[in-house]
């Protein structure tokens, strides 16, 4: 009889120890350069997350980030670094970029850290084909001995890193074959000048292409995009507040013209519930067409030689509701990464010109760090890899 009251007893044992064994091994795994050391640590990685604190975290020293590395199988492995609001992580051709306030690090046949000036917000990242180098764009704040706001580019050219200073607070930025293109407030600060910053040459040089100005009230709400003839950007206000417009600036004649893209119903919550959750990747061209997604996730496919804007599909609901949510996309699909406290992190890839989802991936165990007493907040979303 006792034998037969030990045997569920051990099963029972046994089975509690293979659970909390399991779930254990499931925790993000706590990373250290040495891990990114090793050349083979990126092979099997197919997602880079990137949260930080932001700013005001950082007053008495207490900010942080995470570049959070998912693998085939959803599983994590966290890098801690110190915060950087608005900071980004990129990935280009099997090497990665990483960056806190302090430095910047890239990936690729082991860790490589550049200590440079301490940094207040990022604002943007890419990768520079000609000088073979990521390059990363802060909005530095203001010079300490002159008072004039200042922004700072850091390039790699021929695997070292060099300084530049802009002498301005920029607004919105973009990259195409080897220019920058940013939006920098006029003087009377009624406008932005659409500058192109040519980055692939050591020597950086820059030019106004135009001057747009705008009525009181409106917001930039994208990045910038551009292709060979001219840069694009989205407004809300200008025409009104319930109205999206796509701004288009030629780049050889300076000439500006302006289409409506995306309208709704003019009430306040329908206003705020429309406003597009990614200001980094809401709008952005693919594959010679320019994509607009905004707060419900309706996807808004536009033709940039007319300005014509057409529904082309919308994203999940549920996941327009999530506590997290970001954008990214490559090869003519589109990425959206949806994480919320009480659920599973997950990304669906989704065909761009179809609107068909492809695939998801669940991430798993990403509330072990991202709580909702972290105070972090996701700056970006990589795709490492296609699933």
């Amino acid at each position: 009889m006792k034998k037969l009251i030990w045997i569920p007893l051990v099963i029972i044992i046994a089975a509690a120890v293979l659970c909390v064994f399991h779930f254990r091994t499931e925790d993000p795994a706590e990373i250290t350069r040495d891990t990114l050391n090793n050349p083979d640590f990126l092979k099997d990685k197919e997602a880079l997350l990137y949260f930080s604190t932001t700013a005001d975290q950082d007053t008495f020293g207490g900010g942080k980030s995470y570049a959070l590395f998912a693998d085939e199988k959803g599983r994590l492995s966290s890098y801690q670094m110190k915060g950087l609001e608005l900071g980004s992580a990129k990935v280009h051709d099997g090497s990665v970029l990483l960056e806190d306030k302090k430095g910047v690090y890239t990936v690729k046949d082991g860790l490589h850290t550049y200590k440079r000036a301490y940094q207040h917000t990022g604002d943007s990242a890419g990768y520079i084909d000609r000088t073979d180098g990521f390059y990363t764009l802060y909005n530095s704040g203001y010079d300490k001995s002159g008072g004039s706001y200042r922004s700072e580019l850091y390039r790699q050219i021929d695997g070292k890193w060099k300084q530049d200073v802009i002498p301005h607070y920029i607004r919105a930025s973009g990259f195409f074959k080897g220019h920058i293109y940013a939006l920098t407030p006029t003087d009377d600060e009624k406008g932005y000048h659409a500058t192109d910053i040519q980055a692939e040459q050591e020597k950086l040089s820059a030019k106004t292409i135009a001057t747009w100005t705008y009525k009181e009230g409106t917001s930039v709400e994208s990045q910038l995009a551009a292709d060979d003839n001219a840069v694009y950007f989205v407004t809300r206000g200008e025409k009104a507040d319930h109205i999206y417009q796509m701004v288009k600036v030629m780049k050889n004649s300076g000439t500006i013209k302006t289409y409506d893209i995306a309208s709704y119903k003019d009430d306040e919550q329908t206003l705020y519930d429309s406003m597009p959750f990614s200001f980094k990747k809401s709008f952005f061209m693919e594959q010679h067409q320019l994509y607009f997604i905004d707060g419900f996730g309706a996807v808004s496919r536009i033709n940039p030689e007319t300005g014509k804007s057409k529904k082309a599909f919308t994203l999940p609901a549920a996941g327009m509701k999530a506590d997290f949510k970001d954008l990214t996309y490559q090869n003519g699909k589109l990425y959206l990464f949806t994480y919320s406290f009480k659920h599973p992190a997950k990304i669906e890839e989704f065909d761009l010109k179809t609107g068909k989802k492809l695939e998801e991936r669940t991430i798993k165990n990403l509330q072990k760090i991202v709580t909702p007493k972290s105070h972090l907040k996701l700056y970006d979303v990589q795709v490492m890899k296609d699933f």
